[in-house]
């Protein structure tokens, strides 16, 4: 069951745009590449699945598809790409197991030029497929980049979780890809609320087309329209998306979250939950090497009892109840699940 909230020009959006998705899907982005995002989904896909949840993982990077590397698993004969070509009509066709009987995975291809460039059409069959999926968390590595499609699936899933790190250009990008993604919700927005879309339309006609201040605009619709104010207030306080700050070497560095929470804000209006910091530690690097999820290469490692840190705080805010309650038991449940991906 999907317990986020939703305010009225959330739920008006929803019902008049055919992008609905009705499942629990939790969209992993990261701007531009490096982040560790494909690495941070395997693991946390994983994660879930070790506490109990159906856990289905799609790999949407069209054209450079690797998540299969961080689960043990040689590329697949069927993927994405058979899909959206109408190779096979279900997206069920291209699902496969993995070593963790409730962990399932859809893996992306290399046929296709990329997400970018899906027809509409295809979008919009992917999403009625994916609606039909059996699993309590649909968890999507979402492509690197701010394309429309990537944004797209991003601000119509249940949580859009982005990963940055303290690096200026990494956290430079995380920025641009939500304010990417507030633009397209603004867009969406103007065609469905029309006294929004006259405000907006004359406020860019009083700033130039191609200026975009969300602080500005704010005072804008104040003066101009209070009714389109509070609705496109409305529209933005429903939008919360989530970080997690990855390769955190010092303590200093944890700051940077905070910092990022308080740029998003300032700027652009939204506020951003911050799930916490994953510690920078070589071994990743090894266990990536070793194409082994580093949760259970490294059950005992303060990276993992992080992730697990990150995994409680999304427990409780989306899946509710469950019994894995400690570290200690976790680490526990990881140990015994090490041999089936030797």
């Amino acid at each position: 069951m999907n317990i986020f909230p939703r305010k009225e020009a959330s739920r008006s959006i929803q019902k008049n745009s055919p992008e609905r998705l009705h499942k629990i899907i939790w969209s992993v982005a990261g701007g531009k590449g490096g982040t560790g995002k494909t690495i941070l989904t395997a693991n946390l896909g994983i994660g879930m699945a070790i506490l109990g949840y159906n856990v289905i993982l799609i790999d949407a990077d069209l054209g450079i598809p690797n998540l299969h590397n961080y689960l043990r698993m040689n590329r697949p004969v069927k993927t994405l790409d058979d899909f959206i070509a109408n190779k096979t009509k279900r997206l069920t066709d291209v699902i496969i197991d993995t070593p963790l009987k409730n962990l399932k995975f859809i893996s992306g291809g290399t046929n296709l030029v990329g997400i970018a460039n899906i027809p509409y059409s295809k979008k919009q069959k992917l999403i009625r497929q994916i609606n039909m999926l059996e699993a309590d968390i649909i968890m999507v590595d979402l492509g690197a980049g701010i394309s429309n499609n990537t944004i797209d699936f991003f601000n119509i899933s249940s949580c859009g979780m982005v990963v940055s790190n303290p690096e200026p250009n990494a956290n430079q990008d995380a920025y641009f890809f939500l304010k990417n993604a507030v633009y397209r919700r603004i867009k969406a927005f103007t065609g469905i609320n029309e006294n929004f879309k006259t405000a907006f339309s004359a406020y860019r006609d009083e700033n130039g087309y191609g200026s975009f201040d969300m602080p500005e605009l704010y005072n804008f619709l104040q003066g101009y329209s209070p009714e389109a104010y509070n609705d496109f207030d409305e529209l933005l306080d429903e939008f919360n998306p989530r970080l997690i700050m990855n390769k955190v070497r010092k303590h200093g560095q944890k700051k940077d979250g905070i910092w990022f929470v308080n740029l998003v804000k300032t700027f652009l209006e939204i506020e951003v939950d911050n799930l916490g910091e994953l510690k920078y530690d070589k071994r990743i690097i090894q266990s990536s090497e070793d194409i082994f999820p580093f949760i259970l290469r490294y059950p005992s490692a303060k990276i993992t009892k992080n992730l697990f840190s990150i995994l409680s705080d999304l427990n409780t805010s989306d899946m509710g109840y469950h019994d894995v309650r400690t570290f200690k038991r976790f680490r526990s449940l990881l140990k015994q699940q090490q041999k089936r991906w030797m």
